[in-house]
């Protein structure tokens, strides 16, 4: 019985992404700046600040005849396997459109994370302990670096992420997250979120700064629900911020290029991409271990803890208990699974790819290229 629980468990603690890939060895110059280990989401949410930072890298990429000051650039994010044919292919746009890129490694500096951090347990990468979180401070750390630079100009830099890469395009945005761990007053002037998970509901995520937001998901994206970033647009929306969302009819997770030459791609295992849930202040609960690193609940799991009987709480818990006792630092709970399944897909899409490319460059030039074309024609002697 134990074994099998055992299986279970370790199921319920995968983190699925796309095969994880190679350090990217691209063309361009490698670029270090400092950002923070890898670190769990309640310690990334109470703003603990960890003890030591790490190196980590990108890519700067120049288009053919920029000028030798105020090129507008892209900051690009990529999903939770590493650098992809997807972020190599927005890479490609934004260098012919006539924007830099800076296209940042957020896996190599942290491939031992679960070593250099002391977690007992962690599949690649940690991400099933960050969930993409420490992103946000890589996007921080990569607009540092090149507002500074030379070359480009500092008021024209936006950000394009890839899943868990646009979780952090997304919320680096959030008042509350630059507070923490951004630089004050600095902030991208466009951001492109491709498929973002947007399926926690974060205290204060609807004060975010004035940046330009476009977000792009596939109707059948099964990472996430669809509908989650939908209303997440909504509220923004009544915000007043310049926040929409492009959905795409029959598209799924990774629509842009076909990954390792393959058109569809199935990962077999856990999934609670279609689970929704909110950060929550009042964990860990009595049941649980008093040092569990769980602050992400299921929505409506506070109603569900206040009216459960002993016999249902000791079922969920259990679960908790286990997962605590081998070592492994889940960020999230929940009560009811019938929102879990066992696969993922990612579907290249032609269609969708064409259109996002469209209206991705129509967005970035809008933000980035006829304003600096303007400031270049104005100033210019």
């Amino acid at each position: 019985m134990k074994k099998i629980l055992l299986v279970t468990f370790l199921l319920s603690i995968s983190f699925n992404t796309t095969a994880f890939a190679k350090e990217w060895k691209g063309k361009g110059e490698r670029i270090e700046f400092s950002s923070m280990p890898t670190m769990t989401i309640k310690d990334f949410l109470e703003g603990n600040i960890p003890n030591r930072e790490i190196t980590i890298w990108g890519t700067l990429n120049f288009p053919d005849n920029a000028a030798d000051k105020n090129v507008p650039a892209v900051v690009i994010l990529h999903g939770g396997g590493g650098i992809s044919e997807v972020e190599e292919h927005w890479m490609n746009v934004f260098n012919a459109m006539g924007l830099a890129t800076f296209m940042v490694d957020s896996n190599s500096a942290r491939k031992n994370c679960k070593k250099d951090n002391g977690f007992k347990k962690a599949v690649h990468f940690c991400n099933a302990i960050n969930r993409g979180m420490n992103r946000i401070i890589d996007g921080y750390g990569a607009l540092e670096l090149l507002s500074k630079h030379s070359r480009i100009n500092p008021k024209r830099i936006g950000c394009l992420g890839i899943s868990l890469g646009a979780k952090g395009c997304l919320y680096l945005n959030v008042k509350r997250f630059q507070k923490m761990w951004g630089t004050p007053k600095l902030e991208f002037a466009a951001s492109v979120p491709m498929y973002p998970p947007c399926n926690v509901v974060f205290k204060e995520d609807d004060e975010i700064t004035n940046t330009a937001i476009r977000i792009h998901v596939g109707e059948k994206d099964t990472y996430f629900p669809v509908d989650s970033c939908i209303n997440y647009v909504e509220r923004l929306k009544a915000k007043g911020k310049d926040v929409n969302i492009k959905v795409y009819p029959g598209t799924h997770h990774g629509f842009e290029k076909k990954i390792g030459g393959k058109q569809t791609i199935t990962i077999q295992g856990h999934n609670d991409g279609r689970c929704y849930y909110e950060e929550n202040t009042s964990l860990p609960v009595a049941e649980m271990p008093s040092d569990d690193v769980a602050i992400i609940s299921q929505i409506g799991f506070n109603e569900w803890y206040g009216s459960a009987t002993e016999k249902e709480k000791k079922k969920i818990f259990k679960r908790v208990k286990m997962r605590h006792k081998f070592g492994w630092r889940i960020p999230q709970i929940w009560h009811d699974r019938s929102c879990i399944s066992k696969s993922n897909t990612l579907a290249y899409n032609k269609k969708s790819s064409d259109e996002a490319k469209k209206l991705v460059s129509e967005f970035f030039d809008s933000k980035l290229m006829r304003w600096n074309e303007i400031w270049r024609n104005k100033f210019s002697f």
